[in-house]
C-alpha cells in the first residue's frame, strides 16, 4: 500500500516542484542549508497536494485511457476519499513547516499568505484544467508564487532578479502543462472531452497517427523561446556576473531543450511510452537551465541541476523497473 501512495505523489517530478522555493531563497542569497532543506520539503508537500488532488478530480477522464492503469486512483488501489485526505493533509503540513520561518507576526502573515495563494491557484487549476483551454496559467502561477514564497522567507525586499527566476519557473511549468501535458494526454482528452489548448488547436490522434497543427507548434516554440530569453535576461539586463564556460553550457542545454521540443512536435505516431520518455528528457534539460544560471551567485547551486533528473530516474527504476518508464505520467 505504501508503494501505491508513493506512486500517487508522481515522484518522477517531485523534485522539480521541491526545488521551486529553494531557487527563490537562493536568488536572495540564502546560504543556510537547513533552511533550504525545509523549503525543499515544503515544495515537495505542495507538489503532493497539487498532483494528488489533480488525480482526484480527473480520475474519470484518466480512466478513458487504458495506459494509465498504473495510477492508483485509476487502478482502484487507493480509494478516492483517502487520496483527498492525503492531498489536503500534505497541504496543511506544508503550512506547518512554514512556521520554521516565523520571525514576526506581520512578516509571517505575508509569507504564509503567499504559499496559501499558491495552493489556491493550484486548486483552481485542478477544477478547471480540462474544462476550459488555457487554464495552465493557474498552475504556472502557483509555481511562480511558490518561488516567491521561498524568496520571501529570506527578505520581503524582493529584487528584480528574484522576479526573473520566478518568471522562469512560471514559463517552465506553463510549457510542461500546456505543451507536454497536452501532447501526453491527447489520446484520452479527445475521447473524454477534455478541453485543453492542444485539443482546442486541433491536436489529435487518428488510428494511431499523431496530427499536430502548425498553430500548436507556434504556441509551443513561442513559449520555449520566451523561456530561453528569460534565462539570458539576468546577464544582459541585470548585470549578473558570468563565465564563458557557463554561457556555453547554457547555450548547449538550450539547444538540447529545443531538440526535444522539435522531436515532440514532429511525432508521426502516438506511442505513449515514447512520448513519456521524450517529455522526461526535455524536462530534465529545461529545468537544468535555472540552476546553471544561478551558479553566478554560488557555484555549488549548479548541483541542483542533478536533483530532478536523479529523482526522475531513480523513482522510475524503483517503482516501474525502468529509468525512463514514468508509468504514472
Amino acid at each position: 500500500m505504501l508503494k501505491e501512495y508513493v506512486k500517487l505523489t508522481r515522484p518522477f517530478n517531485l523534485a522539480l516542484t521541491g526545488i521551486a522555493p529553494v531557487l527563490g531563497a537562493l536568488s536572495m542569497n540564502e546560504n543556510n542549508l537547513f533552511s533550504l532543506f525545509v523549503l525543499f520539503i515544503i515544495g515537495c508537500l505542495s507538489h503532493i497536494y497539487g498532483f494528488v488532488f489533480n488525480d482526484y478530480i480527473d480520475v474519470k477522464i484518466d480512466k478513458e485511457s487504458g495506459e494509465l492503469r498504473e495510477r492508483p486512483l485509476v487502478g482502484g488501489t487507493i480509494k478516492r476519499k483517502n487520496a483527498l485526505f492525503f492531498a489536503v493533509g500534505s497541504m496543511i503540513l506544508s503550512w506547518i513547516f512554514a512556521l520554521y520561518f516565523f520571525s514576526s507576526f506581520h512578516n509571517f502573515l505575508i509569507v504564509i499568505s503567499v504559499i496559501i495563494f499558491a495552493d489556491i491557484l493550484a486548486t483552481i487549476y485542478n477544477f478547471v484544467s480540462k474544462k476550459t483551454p488555457g487554464m495552465d496559467f493557474f498552475v504556472a502561477s502557483a509555481v511562480f508564487f511558490l518561488i516567491m514564497f521561498g524568496a520571501a522567507t529570506v527578505s520581503l525586499n524582493l529584487t528584480k532578479f528574484v522576479l526573473v527566476v520566478a518568471l522562469i519557473g512560471f514559463i517552465q511549468v506553463l510549457f510542461m502543462n500546456m505543451i507536454n501535458g497536452g501532447l501526453k494526454d491527447i489520446d484520452h482528452d479527445c475521447v473524454a472531452g477534455g478541453k485543453t489548448v492542444a485539443v482546442a488547436l486541433g491536436v489529435k490522434v487518428e488510428k494511431g497517427k499523431m496530427i499536430t497543427p502548425n498553430s500548436f507548434r507556434i504556441v509551443a516554440y513561442s513559449i520555449a523561446v520566451i523561456h530561453l530569453f528569460l534565462v539570458f535576461t539576468p546577464f544582459i539586463f541585470l548585470g549578473l556576473n558570468y563565465s564563458i564556460w557557463q554561457i556555453l553550457l547554457i547555450v548547449f542545454l538550450s539547444i538540447i531543450t529545443l531538440y526535444f521540443v522539435t522531436k515532440m512536435l514532429t511525432m508521426k505516431t502516438f506511442i505513449r511510452k515514447n512520448v513519456r520518455k521524450n517529455i522526461g528528457l526535455h524536462v530534465i534539460f529545461m529545468y537544468a537551465l535555472a540552476p546553471v544560471m544561478l551558479m553566478s551567485l554560488n557555484g555549488w547551486i549548479g548541483l541542483l541541476a542533478f536533483v530532478p533528473p536523479l529523482g526522475f530516474l531513480l523513482s522510475n527504476l524503483i517503482l516501474h523497473g525502468g529509468a525512463l518508464k514514468p508509468e504514472t505520467m
